[in-house]
C-alpha cells in the first residue's frame, strides 16, 4: 500500500517559506511572538543553534523531497544523539509537533502566496475544516464562511489556527459565487477573545478558538512579517504590548526586517514603489513609549510601529552600510532622549559609534505621524549624528531611557563619514 503524504504535492512557495527561516534556540515556543515564527525556525528547549539547524534541514528536506514523518524521525534521532539533547515529552509527540507545525504552516503560507497572486480572478475564500469528529467546535463554526480575501477576517482566522489544525481554504471567482448561489459575508466578524495566562500572569489575548501564537495569517507573516506583527500589537491592551515586544527580540527577525527595509529602499530607487507607501522598520518598546507619553500626554498612538515613508526615504543621509541595518540599530539602542526644541524622540544606537567622529553618536529622530501612510505610528524624520556633550545638555534634551555612553568610541580615528 502506498504511504499517505498528508500535505499533498510540494510547491515552490511552501519550500521557500521553510528555507527562508533562520534557526535559533529557545526555551519555549512562545518565547517568540507568533508572526516571528514565520521567519525563525526554533525548537522549544533546544540547546544549540547547530542542533536546531540540523532539524531545520530535515524539515526542509521533508517538504522538498516529499518525505514523511517516518523519515524525519530518523533524522531527528541522529541529530539528538549527536547533540546529546535531553528533551521533554515522548519521541512520538515531540517529532509529530515539530513536523506538523512546520509542514502545515509552510503549506498554508505558500498557499496564501498563490491565492494573493490570483485574487483578481478568485477574490473570495471559503473556510473549510477537515469535516470529521476531530474538528474543534470553534473551527466547525467557521466552516463554510466566505469572505473576500482582503477581508480583515483572514488576518487572524486564516488557517492553521492552532496545533494540529487541519483547516484550509478554497478560493472562488465571482462567477462561481453567482452560479452556486454562495453567500459572501461582508458585515464585520464579531471576534470574541480570551486572556492567556502563564504562572498566573496575563501574557496574551487571542480569539476564542485560536491557540496562543497562531492568531495571525502565516502567509502575511512570511511575506510582510512587520505588518503581521503590527496588527498583533495593535490588538493587544497597552499593558501587554511591552511584554509582547520583548518576544520580537530575535536576530533572525531583525534580519528579516532589515531585508524588507532594503527592498523598500531599492523599490524607490527604481521607481517601483508608490510615493505614498511606508515601511515599518521596528517597534517602540514600553519604556520608550512611556517616556514619549510623559512628554506628549495628548498624543495617542494607534500603533507602536516605527515607519519610514516614501517622502522621507530619499532624505535619510546615513551611509548605506548603516542605513541597511536601520531596524537593528533602532532596536539596539543605548539611550532614548526627548528633543525639547524639535519635539521629537531621539534614539541613540549603541552599536555604531565607530562610524562617527570621536565623541559623536548616531541619532534617529522620530515623531508621531498625524497624516500620511504612517498616521498613528512613529515616523523616522532624520538620521544623523551629534556630539555626546550636546546630547547631554539638559536644556535641549531630556534623558528618557538608558544612558549616554561614549567610551566605546573614545579611541576611534577622527576620519569622518559625516560633516561636522
Amino acid at each position: 500500500m502506498a504511504e499517505v503524504r498528508p500535505f499533498g504535492v510540494k510547491f515552490s512557495e511552501g519550500i521557500a517559506y521553510l528555507k527562508g527561516k533562520l534557526p535559533e534556540v529557545s526555551v519555549a515556543w512562545d518565547d517568540l511572538a507568533g508572526p516571528v515564527h514565520a521567519k525563525v525556525f526554533t525548537v522549544a528547549g533546544s540547546t544549540s543553534t547547530a542542533m536546531v539547524s540540523e532539524l531545520h534541514k530535515a524539515v526542509v528536506s521533508a517538504i522538498d523531497n516529499g518525505t514523511t514523518i517516518t523519515d524525519f524521525r530518523k533524522q531527528f534521532d541522529k541529530t539528538v544523539a549527536a547533540s546529546g539533547w535531553s528533551y521533554n515529552g515522548s519521541r512520538g509527540w515531540r517529532t509529530q509537533i515539530i513536523f506538523d507545525a512546520n509542514m502545515r504552516s509552510a503549506h498554508m503560507a505558500g498557499r496564501w502566496s498563490q491565492l494573493w497572486a490570483g485574487k483578481a480572478r478568485r477574490p473570495f475564500l471559503q473556510y473549510r475544516t477537515a469535516g470529521d469528529s476531530k474538528v474543534r467546535p470553534a473551527h466547525r463554526q467557521w466552516n463554510g464562511i466566505i469572505r473576500a480575501i482582503t477581508d480583515v477576517f483572514w488576518t487572524v482566522f486564516y488557517p492553521p489556527n492552532g496545533w494540529f489544525c487541519r483547516c484550509t481554504v478554497r478560493a472562488y471567482s465571482q462567477a462561481e459565487v453567482d452560479t452556486k448561489g454562495l453567500n459572501v459575508e461582508t458585515t464585520p466578524f464579531e471576534v470574541k477573545t480570551r486572556t492567556v495566562t502563564k504562572a498566573g500572569e496575563p501574557t496574551d489575548v487571542v480569539p476564542v478558538g485560536v491557540d496562543p501564537g497562531w492568531d495571525h495569517n502565516v502567509g502575511v507573516s512570511w511575506i510582510a512579517p512587520e505588518v503581521a506583527l503590527g496588527r498583533k500589537l495593535a490588538s493587544l491592551p497597552a499593558t501587554l504590548r511591552d511584554k509582547f515586544i520583548e518576544k520580537t527580540i530575535s536576530p533572525a527577525f531583525q534580519t528579516a526586517l532589515s531585508e524588507r527595509w532594503k527592498a523598500f529602499r531599492s523599490a524607490f530607487k527604481t521607481a517601483e514603489a508608490p510615493a505614498a507607501a511606508a515601511q515599518i522598520v521596528g517597534f517602540i518598546d514600553g519604556p520608550s513609549l512611556t517616556g514619549l507619553q510623559s512628554q506628549l500626554p495628548e498624543t495617542q498612538l494607534v500603533s507602536t510601529a516605527v515607519a519610514v515613508t516614501g517622502a522621507e526615504v530619499g532624505a535619510l543621509t546615513w551611509p548605506a552600510e548603516l542605513l541597511d541595518n536601520l531596524p537593528i540599530h533602532l532596536r539596539n539602542y543605548q539611550a532614548v532622549l526627548w528633543d525639547i526644541e524639535a519635539k521629537a524622540l531621539v534614539v541613540v544606537p549603541g552599536d555604531i559609534g565607530k562610524a562617527f567622529k570621536r565623541g559623536r553618536l548616531g541619532t534617529i529622530s522620530l515623531k508621531p505621524a498625524t497624516t500620511g501612510p504612517a498616521r498613528g505610528a512613529l515616523e523616522v524624520k532624520n538620521l544623523g549624528d551629534s556630539s555626546a556633550a550636546d546630547l547631554a545638555d539638559p536644556g535641549r534634551f531630556n534623558l528618557l531611557v538608558g544612558t549616554l555612553d561614549r567610551t566605546f568610541n573614545a579611541q576611534v580615528s577622527d576620519d569622518l563619514l559625516f560633516p561636522a
